[in-house]
């Protein structure tokens, strides 16, 4: 090889070392985005097991404030998938509104299904989209807005269109007997 290098004339030589500096250049930068990238990931191992050991550690509060939750509910009182289109639509009709919606989704979580339901009124007032939360807040705590986006109509005065999720809350099943939360105190008489 070394004798193949010097055989060739000055300027093909060169030529020869820019591509090898070149090579080697890029060859470089990319073990030093390797190394970096590994570096990254690591410190976000480790930022993320900071913040589970945070949780982990508040296990015991969560769930405290779980049982006091939960004490409040019963079993039969929550929406399913059909109930929460009824109440959702008959909170919009209500407030004066008409709602268009979707199928709604359901998430199974223990003892809970969270059903979700997305829906849209156009050309509403604002004081019928203040009817319509306060419509829906008094269905709480199994009906619930998750997420509301107002977006002003164009061309009419006063008027919006409106978007929602709407979530319900289902008890799956009967509470233990005595939910309660850990450190309170028995009932007396028991």
């Amino acid at each position: 090889m070394k004798h193949f290098f010097f055989s060739l004339k000055p300027r093909e030589r060169f030529m020869a070392l820019a591509a090898l500096l070149v090579a080697a250049t890029l060859w470089s930068t990319g073990a030093w985005a390797r190394v970096r990238g590994g570096w990254d990931d690591w410190r976000a191992l480790e930022e993320n097991a900071i913040v589970q050991k945070s949780w982990l550690a508040k296990e015991r509060e969560i769930r405290n404030a779980t049982a006091l939750a939960v004490q409040g509910l019963d079993s039969g009182h929550g929406y399913d998938q059909a109930k929460l289109v009824a109440e959702a639509v008959n909170a919009t009709k209500e407030a004066g509104l008409s709602a268009n919606t979707e199928s709604p989704k359901t998430t199974k979580a223990g003892k809970f299904a969270i059903h979700s339901l997305q829906m849209s009124c156009r050309k509403a007032d604002l004081a019928s989209v203040l009817r319509f939360y306060e419509n829906v807040k008094a269905r709480a705590p199994y009906l619930a807005i998750g997420q509301l986006s107002m977006t002003a109509d164009r061309g009419t005065a006063g008027t919006v269109t409106f978007k929602a999720t709407i979530t319900a809350l289902e008890l799956l099943g009967d509470l233990p007997v005595g939910a309660k939360a850990a450190g309170e105190p028995e009932a007396a008489g028991k």
